[in-house]
């Protein structure tokens, strides 16, 4: 039985780390089912900690990158928004820069 478990977080991890998050989200279903289906004794459950603590980083990893890219398609969006060149009408904007003349030496 511990050896199914460990070899199921092993199957949750390479998800995690090959980002097959959907994937992952059903191992650990099935994970936690089998686990509260057969109960877990108190060697199986020492054996199992470090895997979990493992997961748990792996997981929290994920999400942070998740956020860390969600901003920045944010702030994409924010620029590309400030950078259009057409009103909502078609009409063509343009915005006058004055910029020093070249000069050669």
């Amino acid at each position: 039985m511990s050896r199914a478990l460990i070899r199921q977080a092993e199957q949750i991890k390479a998800a995690l780390l090959g980002g097959n998050a959907a994937g992952a989200l059903i191992q650990i279903d099935d994970w936690m089912r089998m686990a509260a289906r057969k109960g877990l004794d108190p060697v199986t459950k020492e054996q199992l900690e470090p895997a979990v603590a493992e997961l748990r980083a792996l997981a929290q990893a994920s999400l942070d990158g998740a956020r860390q890219a969600a901003e920045q398609v944010r702030a994409i969006v924010e620029a590309a928004r400030s950078l259009q060149t057409y009103d909502s009408f078609g009409r063509r904007l343009v915005t006058a820069t004055r910029a020093n003349a070249p000069q050669r030496f």
